[in-house]
């Protein structure tokens, strides 16, 4: 029999765990988003100048002016942690005040994906299957999990945009690694845009930066549109990332929204 997925509202307690599954999930793309800016041209760039400073307007031999690129990309290894570092404070103090900023009000809301599963199970969560459902299927269906071990596996917000008037921001998506392509993010994204078209929203949006390409491959296949690019700044250094604003426009009198099929890839989003 397959284990359980269910997408469920926030509730007292769940913060502790969401803090962690956010933090492990946050810091899970650091080495890959250090590797995509150490392999920028402009990277290559700096320790050019830098070398050619030090060689023509200093006089210092060649040989020691190479010195500088690993000067150049231990500096960017330490931007690139103290942005990370800046970001997980910013989530956390967040989380810290869910039902102040996400469930204070009916424009806004915070879910989780819990799941059920054995005590003592023999299979990894990587290689079960699992059968994932909004809450309200989950109460239809009737399944007893009094025998089951709970846990917390992903998580997603939804919060009215200040720079729309009737637009929503999709926030802190994460899957657990070991819950990937389940088809747990696919359902996030399902109950999320059902609760914004309830609400009366005209889009959801959702950012992703140049190195989260499955985050924006799967936003993309569901029906995601690219709206804007720009550019944010590597605290620490003179290196910038990409970032994708991706849109999920509401059609009027739009009545449902068909379920997403199972995703191919874990992100984290802004």
């Amino acid at each position: 029999m397959c284990r359980l997925i269910v997408i469920r509202s926030y509730k007292s307690g769940d913060e502790t765990t969401c803090k962690e599954l956010l933090r492990d999930g946050i810091m899970s793309s650091l080495n890959t988003t250090f590797i995509g800016l150490l392999l920028k041209e402009m990277t290559f760039q700096i320790m050019i100048l830098f070398a050619a400073i030090l060689f023509i307007f200093f006089g210092i031999p060649f040989t020691i002016c190479l010195s500088v690129i690993p000067v150049v990309i231990a500096t960017l290894y330490i931007g690139t942690c103290i942005s990370f570092s800046m970001k997980v404070a910013e989530v956390m103090k967040e989380l810290s005040n869910i039902s102040r900023i996400y469930t204070s009000n009916a424009f806004s809301g915070f879910w989780v994906a819990e799941a059920f599963e054995p005590y003592l199970a023999n299979v990894h969560p990587k290689n079960a299957r699992f059968a994932v459902m909004t809450e309200q299927q989950f109460r239809r269906s009737n399944i007893d999990v009094s025998s089951k071990a709970k846990n917390i596996v992903g998580t997603i917000g939804l919060l009215k945009s200040h720079r729309l008037d009737k637009g929503a921001w999709i926030k802190r998506l994460c899957v657990k690694k070991e819950y990937r392509r389940k088809g747990v993010a696919s359902c996030l994204l399902n109950v999320v845009v059902q609760f914004a078209m309830e609400q009366g929203y005209s889009c959801a949006d959702i950012v992703a930066s140049e190195y989260d390409e499955g985050g924006r491959e799967l936003c993309l296949k569901e029906g995601f549109e690219l709206k804007q690019l720009y550019h944010k700044s590597i605290p620490g250094s003179l290196m910038t990332v990409l970032m994708y604003e991706l849109t999920y426009r509401i059609k009027p009198g739009q009545d449902g929204y068909a379920p997403l099929p199972h995703n191919r890839a874990q992100f984290i989003l802004e």
